[in-house]
């Protein structure tokens, strides 16, 4: 049987928690300043607020805290990763980028409630295992970008 290898950009989401998404999503990675957030009140805490990007307002989503893994701890090598799903566009802000690598997606696993919290499982799409035999978890674009579009994302500008 012939692998089936598919491209991912491989990235930290807490102290020695990596994940995954479709490489074909993310239109760009970037480093992120503190300063050229600026934040939203009154919305939930993932949401750290927006930012410029390309001439469009960019929201931006802390991803760790959004899939209740880990809270983002504020630096200036914080990377944004913009994802892009049916033509909506939001910032993904991750501690570090590892890079983009290849994985055969006949090893994909499903994801289940005896190694994930429930609340993660929706956000996955499944995970694979390392040759450490470490967890790599490997994301939902579609899920990731619906957490709350009828809200927060449907607003284009201020």
């Amino acid at each position: 049987m012939q692998e089936q290898r598919k491209q991912f950009v491989e990235f930290q989401l807490g102290k020695g928690e990596f994940a995954l998404l479709p490489a074909k999503q993310i239109i760009e990675i970037k480093r992120l300043k503190v300063e050229d957030i600026v934040p939203v009140p009154q919305l939930p805490s993932c949401i750290l607020g927006v930012c410029q990007w390309r001439g469009n307002t960019l929201w931006l989503i802390d991803l760790g805290e959004l899939i209740r893994l880990s809270s983002l701890t504020w630096s200036n090598s914080n990377f944004i990763l913009v994802l892009l799903v049916e033509e909506k566009t939001i910032g993904l802000v991750v501690p570090k980028v590892k890079g983009i690598n290849y994985y055969d997606i006949e090893e994909l696993l499903e994801p289940s409630e005896a190694f994930f919290n429930p609340e993660l499982i929706p956000y996955l799409e499944g995970f694979f295992l390392s040759q450490d035999r470490e967890i790599i978890r490997v994301l939902k674009p579609e899920a990731i970008i619906q957490f709350d579009s009828r809200s927060v994302f449907a607003v284009d500008s201020f």
